[in-house]
Protein backbone atom coordinates (compact mmCIF):
# COMPACT_ATOMS: atom_id res chain seq x y z
CA UNK A 1 0.00 0.00 0.00
CA UNK A 2 1.50 3.18 -1.01
CA UNK A 3 0.78 5.84 1.55
CA UNK A 4 0.05 9.54 1.37
CA UNK A 5 1.18 12.68 2.56
CA UNK A 6 -1.60 15.02 4.68
CA UNK A 7 -0.61 17.32 2.09
CA UNK A 8 -1.77 15.06 -1.24
CA UNK A 9 -4.91 14.36 0.56
CA UNK A 10 -5.98 17.94 1.41
CA UNK A 11 -5.09 18.41 -2.78
CA UNK A 12 -7.32 15.26 -3.41
CA UNK A 13 -10.41 16.68 -1.38
CA UNK A 14 -10.06 19.97 -2.59
CA UNK A 15 -10.54 18.23 -6.28
CA UNK A 16 -13.22 16.65 -4.89
CA UNK A 17 -15.11 19.97 -4.30
CA UNK A 18 -13.63 21.82 -7.66
CA UNK A 19 -15.06 18.50 -9.65
CA UNK A 20 -18.47 18.10 -7.64
CA UNK A 21 -20.59 20.29 -10.01
CA UNK A 22 -19.04 18.51 -13.41
CA UNK A 23 -19.68 14.82 -11.43
CA UNK A 24 -23.52 15.98 -10.46
CA UNK A 25 -23.78 17.03 -14.28
CA UNK A 26 -23.01 13.75 -15.33
CA UNK A 27 -25.28 11.71 -12.67
CA UNK A 28 -28.00 13.76 -14.07
CA UNK A 29 -27.56 13.14 -17.62
CA UNK A 30 -27.42 9.17 -16.95
CA UNK A 31 -30.52 9.31 -14.77
CA UNK A 32 -32.10 11.18 -17.57
CA UNK A 33 -31.81 8.29 -19.86
CA UNK A 34 -34.90 5.70 -18.61
CA UNK A 35 -33.29 2.69 -18.32
CA UNK A 36 -35.99 0.97 -16.65
CA UNK A 37 -35.13 -3.03 -16.13
CA UNK A 38 -37.40 -5.04 -17.42
CA UNK A 39 -37.51 -4.91 -19.86
CA UNK A 40 -34.07 -2.98 -20.59
CA UNK A 41 -34.82 0.64 -22.17
CA UNK A 42 -32.61 2.60 -23.80
CA UNK A 43 -28.94 0.62 -22.80
CA UNK A 44 -27.46 1.53 -26.48
CA UNK A 45 -28.06 5.22 -25.37
CA UNK A 46 -27.10 5.33 -22.01
CA UNK A 47 -23.92 2.74 -22.56
CA UNK A 48 -22.48 5.56 -25.31
CA UNK A 49 -23.20 8.16 -22.64
CA UNK A 50 -20.70 6.71 -20.51
CA UNK A 51 -18.47 5.45 -23.26
CA UNK A 52 -18.15 9.35 -24.72
CA UNK A 53 -17.58 10.38 -21.28
CA UNK A 54 -14.61 7.98 -20.29
CA UNK A 55 -13.16 8.74 -24.34
CA UNK A 56 -13.43 12.29 -23.70
CA UNK A 57 -11.37 12.13 -20.64
CA UNK A 58 -9.05 9.84 -22.04
CA UNK A 59 -9.73 6.20 -21.81
CA UNK A 60 -10.02 3.47 -24.49
CA UNK A 61 -13.25 2.53 -24.77
CA UNK A 62 -14.91 -0.69 -25.87
CA UNK A 63 -18.66 -1.90 -26.10
CA UNK A 64 -19.72 -5.78 -26.15
CA UNK A 65 -23.27 -6.26 -26.95
CA UNK A 66 -24.91 -9.31 -26.48
CA UNK A 67 -25.93 -11.05 -29.73
CA UNK A 68 -28.73 -11.36 -30.17
CA UNK A 69 -29.37 -15.09 -30.39
CA UNK A 70 -28.10 -14.99 -27.01
CA UNK A 71 -31.17 -12.99 -25.51
CA UNK A 72 -33.15 -15.36 -24.91
CA UNK A 73 -31.14 -17.14 -22.71
CA UNK A 74 -29.33 -14.37 -21.31
CA UNK A 75 -31.97 -11.86 -21.00
CA UNK A 76 -35.74 -13.70 -21.22
CA UNK A 77 -37.44 -10.69 -19.72
CA UNK A 78 -35.93 -8.16 -22.12
CA UNK A 79 -38.95 -8.63 -25.21
CA UNK A 80 -35.83 -8.43 -27.51
CA UNK A 81 -33.63 -5.18 -26.50
CA UNK A 82 -30.13 -5.14 -27.13
CA UNK A 83 -28.46 -5.14 -24.16
CA UNK A 84 -25.19 -3.13 -24.25
CA UNK A 85 -22.34 -3.22 -21.79
CA UNK A 86 -19.18 -0.77 -22.09
CA UNK A 87 -15.51 -0.63 -20.43
CA UNK A 88 -13.47 2.08 -20.68
CA UNK A 89 -9.32 1.88 -19.45
CA UNK A 90 -6.66 3.72 -19.35
CA UNK A 91 -3.07 2.76 -18.77
CA UNK A 92 -1.63 5.32 -16.86
CA UNK A 93 1.76 3.72 -16.78
CA UNK A 94 1.92 2.03 -20.28
CA UNK A 95 0.28 -0.89 -19.13
CA UNK A 96 3.02 -1.86 -16.00
CA UNK A 97 1.84 -2.51 -12.73
CA UNK A 98 -1.86 -3.47 -11.48
CA UNK A 99 -5.16 -3.19 -13.03
CA UNK A 100 -8.10 -1.48 -10.95
CA UNK A 101 -11.37 -2.05 -12.51
CA UNK A 102 -14.21 -0.03 -11.23
CA UNK A 103 -17.41 -1.43 -11.70
CA UNK A 104 -21.36 0.06 -11.81
CA UNK A 105 -24.67 -1.42 -13.56
CA UNK A 106 -26.61 1.62 -15.09
CA UNK A 107 -30.46 -0.66 -15.20
CA UNK A 108 -32.65 0.77 -12.39
CA UNK A 109 -35.28 -0.65 -10.82
CA UNK A 110 -39.17 0.57 -12.28
CA UNK A 111 -41.22 3.33 -10.76
CA UNK A 112 -44.07 1.74 -9.68
CA UNK A 113 -46.33 5.49 -9.45
CA UNK A 114 -44.50 8.25 -11.02
CA UNK A 115 -47.03 10.66 -10.33
CA UNK A 116 -46.44 9.95 -6.31
CA UNK A 117 -42.78 11.56 -6.97
CA UNK A 118 -41.83 15.22 -5.30
CA UNK A 119 -40.47 15.57 -8.93
CA UNK A 120 -40.65 13.15 -11.71
CA UNK A 121 -38.13 9.96 -10.97
CA UNK A 122 -36.29 10.78 -14.74
CA UNK A 123 -35.96 14.57 -14.40
CA UNK A 124 -32.82 14.31 -12.06
CA UNK A 125 -33.72 17.13 -9.65
CA UNK A 126 -31.47 18.90 -7.26
CA UNK A 127 -33.09 19.72 -3.76
CA UNK A 128 -32.80 20.91 -0.19
CA UNK A 129 -33.18 17.69 2.37
CA UNK A 130 -35.30 18.43 5.54
CA UNK A 131 -32.13 18.87 7.04
CA UNK A 132 -31.02 21.41 4.73
CA UNK A 133 -28.50 19.62 3.16
CA UNK A 134 -28.46 19.19 -0.92
CA UNK A 135 -29.96 16.05 -2.86
CA UNK A 136 -30.41 14.98 -6.11
CA UNK A 137 -33.78 13.01 -6.49
CA UNK A 138 -34.65 10.53 -9.58
CA UNK A 139 -34.87 6.68 -10.11
CA UNK A 140 -30.99 5.35 -9.92
CA UNK A 141 -28.92 8.25 -8.13
CA UNK A 142 -28.35 5.96 -5.45
CA UNK A 143 -28.51 2.48 -7.18
CA UNK A 144 -26.20 2.89 -8.54
CA UNK A 145 -25.73 5.42 -11.55
CA UNK A 146 -24.13 7.65 -8.66
CA UNK A 147 -21.22 5.36 -8.07
CA UNK A 148 -20.68 5.04 -11.63
CA UNK A 149 -20.46 9.00 -11.71
CA UNK A 150 -18.61 8.96 -8.49
CA UNK A 151 -15.83 6.60 -9.68
CA UNK A 152 -15.28 7.91 -13.34
CA UNK A 153 -14.78 11.67 -11.37
CA UNK A 154 -12.56 10.12 -8.70
CA UNK A 155 -9.91 9.33 -11.04
CA UNK A 156 -10.53 12.86 -12.07
CA UNK A 157 -9.32 14.06 -8.86
CA UNK A 158 -6.32 12.66 -9.14
CA UNK A 159 -5.29 14.15 -12.03
CA UNK A 160 -6.38 17.55 -10.65
CA UNK A 161 -4.80 17.12 -7.25
CA UNK A 162 -1.47 16.42 -9.58
CA UNK A 163 -0.94 12.98 -9.20
CA UNK A 164 0.14 10.36 -11.67
CA UNK A 165 -1.25 6.60 -11.54
CA UNK A 166 1.32 3.76 -11.50
CA UNK A 167 -0.80 1.33 -12.89
CA UNK A 168 -4.26 1.07 -15.00
CA UNK A 169 -7.86 1.70 -14.38
CA UNK A 170 -11.07 0.76 -15.78
CA UNK A 171 -14.64 1.40 -15.53
CA UNK A 172 -17.04 -0.76 -16.51
CA UNK A 173 -20.84 0.06 -17.15
CA UNK A 174 -23.32 -2.89 -17.10
CA UNK A 175 -26.71 -4.07 -17.52
CA UNK A 176 -29.31 -6.29 -15.74
CA UNK A 177 -28.07 -6.45 -12.36
CA UNK A 178 -31.41 -5.70 -11.19
CA UNK A 179 -33.38 -8.45 -13.03
CA UNK A 180 -31.39 -11.52 -10.93
CA UNK A 181 -30.82 -14.93 -12.74
CA UNK A 182 -29.00 -17.64 -12.84
CA UNK A 183 -27.96 -16.00 -16.15
CA UNK A 184 -27.02 -12.69 -16.75
CA UNK A 185 -26.00 -10.24 -19.99
CA UNK A 186 -24.01 -8.12 -17.55
CA UNK A 187 -21.31 -8.69 -15.56
CA UNK A 188 -21.76 -12.27 -16.01
CA UNK A 189 -21.38 -11.49 -19.76
CA UNK A 190 -18.66 -10.09 -19.19
CA UNK A 191 -17.15 -13.13 -16.74
CA UNK A 192 -18.48 -15.83 -19.56
CA UNK A 193 -16.50 -13.96 -22.17
CA UNK A 194 -13.36 -13.52 -20.17
CA UNK A 195 -12.88 -9.67 -20.23
CA UNK A 196 -13.63 -9.79 -16.24
CA UNK A 197 -10.98 -12.42 -14.95
CA UNK A 198 -7.71 -12.57 -12.60
CA UNK A 199 -5.36 -12.50 -15.64
CA UNK A 200 -6.92 -9.20 -16.70
CA UNK A 201 -7.72 -7.05 -13.09
CA UNK A 202 -5.81 -6.88 -10.02
CA UNK A 203 -8.46 -6.01 -8.05
CA UNK A 204 -12.62 -5.05 -8.90
CA UNK A 205 -14.05 -2.04 -6.80
CA UNK A 206 -18.72 -2.61 -7.45
CA UNK A 207 -19.58 0.87 -6.67
CA UNK A 208 -22.75 0.14 -5.13
CA UNK A 209 -24.55 1.72 -2.07
CA UNK A 210 -24.06 0.53 1.47
CA UNK A 211 -22.73 3.99 3.14
CA UNK A 212 -19.95 5.74 2.70
CA UNK A 213 -18.10 4.61 5.36
CA UNK A 214 -18.89 0.92 4.94
CA UNK A 215 -16.68 -1.85 3.10
CA UNK A 216 -18.65 -4.75 1.65
CA UNK A 217 -16.98 -7.37 1.65
CA UNK A 218 -19.76 -10.29 0.33
CA UNK A 219 -23.64 -10.67 0.06
CA UNK A 220 -26.03 -12.94 1.43
CA UNK A 221 -26.87 -15.69 0.14
CA UNK A 222 -30.43 -16.69 -2.38
CA UNK A 223 -32.77 -19.25 -3.22
CA UNK A 224 -35.66 -18.28 -5.07
CA UNK A 225 -37.95 -20.77 -6.24
CA UNK A 226 -41.70 -22.59 -6.55
CA UNK A 227 -43.01 -25.69 -4.92
CA UNK A 228 -45.77 -27.42 -7.02
CA UNK A 229 -48.60 -29.47 -4.51
CA UNK A 230 -50.23 -32.49 -6.35
CA UNK A 231 -53.77 -33.19 -5.01
CA UNK A 232 -56.83 -35.03 -6.65
CA UNK A 233 -59.59 -32.75 -7.69
CA UNK A 234 -62.93 -33.80 -6.62
CA UNK A 235 -66.42 -31.94 -6.03
CA UNK A 236 -66.74 -29.22 -2.98
CA UNK A 237 -69.36 -31.30 -1.76
CA UNK A 238 -67.27 -34.29 -1.15
CA UNK A 239 -64.30 -33.19 -0.53
CA UNK A 240 -63.18 -36.22 1.34
CA UNK A 241 -63.27 -38.36 -2.06
CA UNK A 242 -60.17 -35.82 -3.32
CA UNK A 243 -56.96 -33.95 -2.06
CA UNK A 244 -56.75 -30.52 -1.37
CA UNK A 245 -53.62 -29.21 -2.83
CA UNK A 246 -54.12 -25.64 -1.19
CA UNK A 247 -54.67 -27.56 2.14
CA UNK A 248 -51.20 -29.68 1.31
CA UNK A 249 -49.32 -25.83 0.55
CA UNK A 250 -50.89 -24.58 3.93
CA UNK A 251 -49.69 -27.37 6.14
CA UNK A 252 -45.87 -27.20 4.27
CA UNK A 253 -46.51 -23.19 5.15
CA UNK A 254 -47.38 -23.65 9.08
CA UNK A 255 -44.51 -26.62 9.21
CA UNK A 256 -41.44 -24.70 7.77
CA UNK A 257 -42.45 -21.71 10.25
CA UNK A 258 -42.44 -23.96 13.00
CA UNK A 259 -38.89 -26.00 12.08
CA UNK A 260 -37.37 -24.32 9.42
CA UNK A 261 -37.98 -21.02 10.88
CA UNK A 262 -37.05 -22.06 14.38
CA UNK A 263 -33.20 -23.03 13.22
CA UNK A 264 -32.70 -20.20 10.87
CA UNK A 265 -33.42 -17.87 13.99
CA UNK A 266 -29.73 -19.38 15.27
CA UNK A 267 -28.26 -18.45 11.99
CA UNK A 268 -26.84 -14.62 12.20
CA UNK A 269 -24.40 -12.54 10.82
CA UNK A 270 -24.08 -9.11 12.67
CA UNK A 271 -21.76 -7.89 9.41
CA UNK A 272 -24.96 -7.68 7.86
CA UNK A 273 -26.36 -4.13 7.03
CA UNK A 274 -29.17 -3.41 7.82
CA UNK A 275 -29.48 -5.32 11.31
CA UNK A 276 -32.76 -6.34 10.46
CA UNK A 277 -31.17 -8.30 7.30
CA UNK A 278 -28.72 -10.19 9.66
CA UNK A 279 -30.51 -13.57 10.59
CA UNK A 280 -31.16 -16.24 7.79
CA UNK A 281 -35.10 -16.17 6.49
CA UNK A 282 -37.48 -18.06 4.44
CA UNK A 283 -40.53 -16.13 2.98
CA UNK A 284 -43.14 -17.91 1.27
CA UNK A 285 -44.38 -14.84 -1.00
CA UNK A 286 -47.20 -15.99 -4.02
CA UNK A 287 -50.19 -18.61 -3.17
CA UNK A 288 -52.01 -19.77 -6.38
CA UNK A 289 -54.29 -22.77 -6.48
CA UNK A 290 -58.21 -23.15 -7.43
CA UNK A 291 -60.54 -22.34 -10.52
CA UNK A 292 -63.62 -22.71 -8.34
CA UNK A 293 -65.82 -22.14 -5.26
CA UNK A 294 -67.02 -25.59 -5.26
CA UNK A 295 -63.71 -27.74 -7.12
CA UNK A 296 -61.36 -28.84 -4.52
CA UNK A 297 -57.59 -28.04 -6.07
CA UNK A 298 -55.67 -30.56 -7.73
CA UNK A 299 -52.84 -28.04 -8.20
CA UNK A 300 -51.49 -25.54 -5.73
CA UNK A 301 -48.09 -23.31 -6.29
CA UNK A 302 -45.80 -21.73 -3.48
CA UNK A 303 -43.54 -19.29 -4.07
CA UNK A 304 -40.30 -19.26 -1.81
CA UNK A 305 -37.62 -16.72 -0.87
CA UNK A 306 -34.55 -18.28 1.26
CA UNK A 307 -31.65 -15.69 2.30
CA UNK A 308 -28.65 -17.57 3.61
CA UNK A 309 -26.41 -15.56 5.78
CA UNK A 310 -22.32 -16.26 4.97
CA UNK A 311 -21.65 -20.01 6.22
CA UNK A 312 -24.74 -21.47 4.82
CA UNK A 313 -24.72 -23.07 1.63
CA UNK A 314 -27.31 -24.10 -0.99
CA UNK A 315 -26.95 -27.76 -0.66
CA UNK A 316 -28.11 -27.68 2.96
CA UNK A 317 -30.33 -24.51 2.70
CA UNK A 318 -32.38 -26.54 -0.07
CA UNK A 319 -31.98 -29.73 1.90
CA UNK A 320 -33.83 -28.03 4.76
CA UNK A 321 -36.71 -27.55 2.54
CA UNK A 322 -36.92 -31.01 0.40
CA UNK A 323 -36.88 -32.76 3.71
CA UNK A 324 -39.30 -31.64 4.85
CA UNK A 325 -41.11 -32.06 2.15
CA UNK A 326 -40.61 -35.80 1.99
CA UNK A 327 -41.62 -36.15 5.64
CA UNK A 328 -44.86 -34.38 4.78
CA UNK A 329 -46.01 -35.81 1.93
CA UNK A 330 -45.01 -38.75 -0.70
CA UNK A 331 -42.74 -37.92 -3.23
CA UNK A 332 -45.20 -37.76 -6.10
CA UNK A 333 -47.30 -35.38 -3.91
CA UNK A 334 -44.93 -32.23 -4.57
CA UNK A 335 -42.35 -30.92 -7.60
CA UNK A 336 -39.45 -28.49 -6.33
CA UNK A 337 -37.69 -26.07 -8.52
CA UNK A 338 -35.82 -23.06 -8.09
CA UNK A 339 -35.50 -20.15 -10.37
CA UNK A 340 -32.53 -18.50 -8.83
CA UNK A 341 -29.79 -19.17 -6.55
CA UNK A 342 -26.42 -18.02 -5.61
CA UNK A 343 -23.86 -19.10 -2.68
CA UNK A 344 -23.02 -16.40 -0.24
CA UNK A 345 -20.28 -14.72 -0.86
CA UNK A 346 -17.28 -13.05 1.50
CA UNK A 347 -13.97 -12.39 0.79
CA UNK A 348 -11.30 -11.88 3.41
CA UNK A 349 -10.16 -9.11 5.65
CA UNK A 350 -6.55 -10.04 4.34
CA UNK A 351 -7.03 -9.12 0.66
CA UNK A 352 -4.45 -5.97 -0.14
CA UNK A 353 -7.76 -3.76 -1.99
CA UNK A 354 -9.64 -4.00 1.54
CA UNK A 355 -6.77 -3.03 3.62
CA UNK A 356 -6.81 -0.28 1.15
CA UNK A 357 -10.22 0.88 0.88
CA UNK A 358 -10.54 0.70 5.15
CA UNK A 359 -7.29 3.09 4.97
CA UNK A 360 -9.03 5.63 2.62
CA UNK A 361 -12.88 5.42 4.34
CA UNK A 362 -10.42 6.38 7.33
CA UNK A 363 -8.48 9.00 5.88
CA UNK A 364 -11.35 10.84 4.19
CA UNK A 365 -14.20 10.31 6.99
CA UNK A 366 -11.97 10.23 9.66
CA UNK A 367 -13.96 7.09 11.18
CA UNK A 368 -13.24 3.71 11.45
CA UNK A 369 -14.55 1.44 8.31
CA UNK A 370 -17.18 -0.38 8.56
CA UNK A 371 -16.91 -3.91 7.55
CA UNK A 372 -20.36 -5.23 6.44
CA UNK A 373 -21.96 -7.82 3.91
CA UNK A 374 -25.01 -6.94 2.13
CA UNK A 375 -28.34 -7.87 2.41
CA UNK A 376 -29.01 -8.66 -0.93
CA UNK A 377 -26.98 -10.31 -4.10
CA UNK A 378 -25.45 -8.69 -6.50
CA UNK A 379 -23.05 -8.62 -9.12
CA UNK A 380 -20.12 -9.60 -7.12
CA UNK A 381 -21.17 -12.89 -7.11
CA UNK A 382 -19.86 -13.19 -10.84
CA UNK A 383 -16.34 -12.05 -9.90
CA UNK A 384 -15.48 -13.79 -6.75
CA UNK A 385 -17.69 -17.09 -7.85
CA UNK A 386 -17.17 -17.70 -11.48
CA UNK A 387 -14.19 -15.17 -12.41
CA UNK A 388 -13.18 -16.83 -9.27
CA UNK A 389 -11.62 -13.41 -8.57
CA UNK A 390 -11.54 -12.75 -4.59
CA UNK A 391 -10.00 -8.99 -4.78
CA UNK A 392 -13.45 -7.68 -5.13
CA UNK A 393 -15.31 -5.53 -2.64
CA UNK A 394 -18.27 -3.33 -2.85
CA UNK A 395 -18.25 0.34 -1.70
CA UNK A 396 -19.70 3.42 -3.35
CA UNK A 397 -21.88 6.55 -2.32
CA UNK A 398 -25.53 6.64 -0.75
CA UNK A 399 -26.98 4.33 1.49
CA UNK A 400 -29.04 0.78 1.00
CA UNK A 401 -31.49 2.08 3.06
CA UNK A 402 -32.73 4.65 0.22
CA UNK A 403 -32.23 2.36 -2.69
CA UNK A 404 -35.25 1.36 -4.91
CA UNK A 405 -37.50 4.07 -3.09
CA UNK A 406 -40.06 6.67 -3.60
CA UNK A 407 -38.33 9.64 -3.84
CA UNK A 408 -34.74 8.08 -4.03
CA UNK A 409 -32.00 10.41 -3.38
CA UNK A 410 -28.30 10.93 -2.97
CA UNK A 411 -27.04 14.01 -0.75
CA UNK A 412 -24.66 15.58 -2.92
CA UNK A 413 -21.72 15.18 0.27
CA UNK A 414 -22.22 12.05 -0.46
CA UNK A 415 -21.64 12.25 -3.98
CA UNK A 416 -18.29 13.62 -3.21
CA UNK A 417 -17.16 11.78 -0.30
CA UNK A 418 -17.42 8.48 -2.53
CA UNK A 419 -15.04 10.44 -5.51
CA UNK A 420 -12.46 11.05 -2.13
CA UNK A 421 -12.61 7.39 -0.72
CA UNK A 422 -12.47 5.82 -4.13
CA UNK A 423 -9.68 8.47 -5.29
CA UNK A 424 -7.17 7.66 -1.94
CA UNK A 425 -8.19 4.32 -2.68
CA UNK A 426 -6.77 4.19 -6.18
CA UNK A 427 -3.46 6.11 -5.35
CA UNK A 428 -2.74 3.79 -2.49
CA UNK A 429 -3.57 0.90 -4.28
CA UNK A 430 -2.05 1.20 -7.50
CA UNK A 431 1.02 3.37 -6.19
CA UNK A 432 1.30 7.00 -7.71
CA UNK A 433 4.07 9.92 -9.04
CA UNK A 434 3.09 13.72 -7.92
CA UNK A 435 3.47 15.28 -10.79
CA UNK A 436 3.11 18.92 -8.80
CA UNK A 437 5.79 18.28 -6.29
CA UNK A 438 8.20 17.43 -9.67
CA UNK A 439 7.26 20.88 -11.41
Amino acid sequence: MTTLTPGQRARIKDATYRLLQPCTVFLQQLVRIDTTNPPGWNYPECARLIGDTLSSLGYDVDYYEVPECDLPRLAPHGKGLPRVNVIGRHEFAAGQGKVLHFNGHYDVVPCSEPAAWASQPFEAAIRRSADGKEEIVGRGVSDMKGGIAAQVFAIEALKLAGLRLKGTVEHSGVVDEETTGINNAGMGYLVDIGVISPKKQSAIVITEPLNTTNVCLGHRGAIWGRIIFKGVETHGSTPQRGKNALAMAARYIVAAEEEIGASLKNKVDTRVVPPEAQTASLTFTIFNSGHATNLVPAVATLTFDRRLVPGETLDLARGEMQSLLRKLFHDDEWIYEETYSTEPVWVGEEEEIVQVWKRAVHDACNVTAGIVCSPGSDDQRFVVHDARLNSCIVYGPGNIRNVHNLNESLPLEDLRTGMEVMALGAAMYLGFEDIQIQL
